[in-house]
């Protein structure tokens, strides 16, 4: 005989947990109610948009390229043709006036003239020379034939020549004063000097002759 009852006073196996005599209502009032998701409400959670996501922020524009003006490129300027001044002629005081002439009386030179200007006249085998004296005892620079215009002479001085430099044959030491007709010899070569100006004939502040 069984000696296990339930709460309600049936008499049950002791191997039962359950009643089955009390009604089914009283024996499932303490149970809390399972209540499961139908399909529809399934499938709406998985057609349900996406969460929003976070707004990415917004990336900056870069800034836009300022144009500067730049100034125009100016032509280079113009060179102008600038006349130059007209070179007026040397006045009377500073030109170099014909004075008087050496006439070649030997060698190579014979029968040549050679002017002689005012100032100073280098005698010498240099081809620069105003007077060349073609000639191998002949220095480069031998001797100066000098006109002085204030004083109206004519003055021969040798140039610390190797040969020394001779007038009438007789060597100057350094220098002589010149007259019509002397024959300066340098080397071999022998000229004879001829004045154009002296006490009574020479050039004035124009340029005429007295």
């Amino acid at each position: 005989m069984a000696d296990k009852r339930c709460e309600n006073g049936h008499f049950i196996d002791e191997s039962w947990d359950l009643c089955p005599y009390c009604p089914a209502e009283d024996a499932e009032a303490d149970k809390i109610p399972i209540i499961r998701p139908s399909r529809a409400v399934a499938s709406e959670s998985r057609t349900a948009a996406p969460a929003p996501t976070a707004p990415r922020p917004a990336v900056a524009a870069p800034p836009p390229t300022v144009r500067r003006e730049t100034a125009p490129v100016q032509p280079p300027p113009m060179e102008r043709t600038v006349a130059a001044q007209k070179i007026t002629a040397e006045s009377p005081a500073n030109k170099r006036y014909v004075v008087g002439w050496l006439v070649g009386l030997s060698g190579s030179t014979r029968g040549q003239s050679f002017e002689v200007r005012v100032g100073r006249n280098v005698l010498g085998r240099d081809r620069r020379s105003d007077v060349v004296v073609s000639d191998d005892q002949a220095s480069a620079h031998h001797a100066d034939l000098v006109f002085r215009p204030e004083e109206k002479r004519f003055i021969l001085m040798d140039h610390n020549s190797t040969n020394g430099t001779y007038v009438n044959e007789v060597e100057i030491e350094p220098r002589r004063d010149l007259v019509a007709k002397d024959v300066i010899r340098i080397g071999s070569q022998r000229f004879l000097f001829m004045p154009l100006c002296d006490e009574n004939f020479y050039w004035d502040g124009e340029g005429a002759l007295k």
